[in-house]
């Protein structure tokens, strides 16, 4: 699995996570777009993914 920095995932998905929305490695791990040594995402909090998932499915009824 790739394993990217935040600032590289917000840039390769277009979108602006929050860093409250991830877990994170403990120490600094090799991001594989920017070839640096940070801590990378580990995985999606849970209430983050509900989160995104309830705008991403009603989004259409605001319009």
């Amino acid at each position: 699995m790739k394993e990217f920095c935040l600032d590289c995932w917000n840039k390769l998905t277009g979108s602006e996570y929050n860093p409250l929305c991830f877990l994170f490695s403990e120490e600094p791990d090799f991001c594989e777009e920017c070839g640096e040594w940070k801590p990378v995402i580990v995985c999606f909090k849970r209430r983050c993914r509900i989160v995104e998932w309830f705008h991403e499915k009603f989004s259409d009824f605001s319009r």
